[in-house]
């Protein structure tokens, strides 16, 4: 009998840990991501912070709701998160990990530029985040000995947990580069000198490098191999967009050209409108600002066939989708609200990966979920009912301009 009492108040203490801290031991028992029994599996991309400390109610505020929302299995923070002093980032770190642990999400990072000037390594950095998400944070850094931090691969099974069904990859893309071209000419910026054009200072911006992609392409062939063959669709996340956008929304240029952005190999003219049409869904509202440098990143990945998307942040008011050769390259804009009428692209991204290989993804943006009943949006700050009305307006006009602009940037772009 007293054998028995002793047995009863074990188990009687272990349940009562369990109360105490469900999610905790849910997650630490789930370190395998799965697809649902209806093939799906949800991504909320939220990237460019760019958080004070303690973080504005508005942010706070946009994040809880969208999570209550999209329902995500994994939240992926993309870069340039707290704008805090190196002595407050530890706390500011914890208040934003803190609502994923809230919501009983898992989640990861890619760092951003930004994430390089507080004073912080991007290792001690990276471990801040480990910390204070704990069993919630599954990045890791798999090679320290390459690029940046963090660049890794999280597998999200099959519903049975048979296969790793779908792949995705996370690079670091770095900060900024010291190049020798320091100097290109925007439009806006044209000062009628004797030569035509004034050259104007710009940053110019790091990018996935080779041994990353070296990376990649091994994981991807061990993926490959275990899977019986075929390639393991996949896709990537990273802060800072590859080059190869100016490919598609601009043309190459030539000499006499007065507009132009130069890159280390490339340089293209600057027409004030990009080429819409290759755009299949959202708004171009800024000029990208991708790498200097090109090592192939995405040549590498249209080689394999396996890279659906590659999903990035950095250019806040940007939340196009644009294929180029089988991939698409796809920006999430800034969760910080923007000026007035950028607050049309102020939010985040839902990806829906399917079992089967494909994808969906759409912008959840901060005025959608401003608009709904119950959201605590507007009361937060930052975004008043008038500028709902405004939005709506602006989002009727700005579809209508890019049906009707797409075929005419065509012609302007040759």
């Amino acid at each position: 009998m007293k054998k028995a009492k002793q047995i009863l108040c074990v188990l009687l203490v272990c349940l009562l840990a369990f109360a105490v801290a469900p999610s905790v031991y849910a997650r630490e028992a789930n370190t395998h991501l799965r697809f649902h029994e209806d093939g799906s599996f949800t991504i909320l991309h939220l990237t460019d912070w760019h958080t004070d400390y303690p973080m504005p109610a508005v942010q706070k505020q946009y994040v809880t709701e969208a999570l209550a929302a999209a329902k995500p299995d994994l939240v992926v923070l993309g870069g340039d998160m707290s704008e805090a002093s190196k002595e407050d980032q530890p706390a500011a770190v914890k208040e934003i990990c803190d609502l994923m642990i809230a919501a009983d999400v898992p989640f990861t990072i890619t760092f951003g530029n930004h994430d390089y000037l507080h004073e912080l390594t991007i290792d001690e950095l990276f471990a801040l985040y480990k910390e204070s998400g704990g069993a919630y944070c599954l990045s890791v850094d798999e090679d320290p000995a390459l690029f940046g931090c963090g660049t890794c691969s999280i597998p999200v099974y099959a519903n049975d947990g048979s296969r790793v069904a779908y792949n995705m990859y996370l690079f670091d893309s770095g900060c900024e580069v010291d190049a020798q071209d320091t100097e290109v000419l925007r439009p806006g910026q044209i000062d009628w000198a004797a030569n035509g054009a004034k050259k104007v200072k710009t940053q110019h911006y790091e990018s996935v490098h080779a041994d990353q992609i070296a990376w990649y392409q091994q994981k991807a062939e061990s993926l490959r191999e275990a899977n019986g063959g075929r390639y393991v669709p996949s896709i990537a996340f990273q802060h800072i967009i590859v080059q190869e956008i100016y490919d598609k929304l601009w043309p190459q240029a030539k000499a006499g050209d007065r507009s132009i952005m130069r890159f280390a190999d490339r340089a293209y003219k600057m027409t004030a409108i990009p080429n819409l049409s290759g755009i299949s869904d959202g708004y171009v509202m800024e000029y990208p600002c991708p790498g200097y440098y090109n090592y192939g990143q995405l040549a590498a990945m249209q080689q394999n066939g396996d890279v659906r998307a590659v999903f990035c942040g950095h250019d806040h008011s940007n939340s196009f989708t644009v294929e180029i050769d089988g991939v698409d390259i796809v920006n999430t804009p800034s969760v910080k609200p923007h000026s007035l009428f950028k607050k049309l692209n102020w939010g985040g991204r839902v990806v829906t990966l399917y079992e089967d290989g494909g994808y969906e993804s759409r912008v959840l943006s901060g005025c959608e979920l401003a608009a709904t009943r119950g959201s605590g949006i507007i009361e937060s700050g930052a975004v008043s009912r008038f500028e709902l009305v405004l939005m709506k307006l602006w989002k009727a006009f700005a579809d209508v301009s890019m049906f009707l602009w797409k075929p005419v940037t065509r012609l302007f772009n040759r």
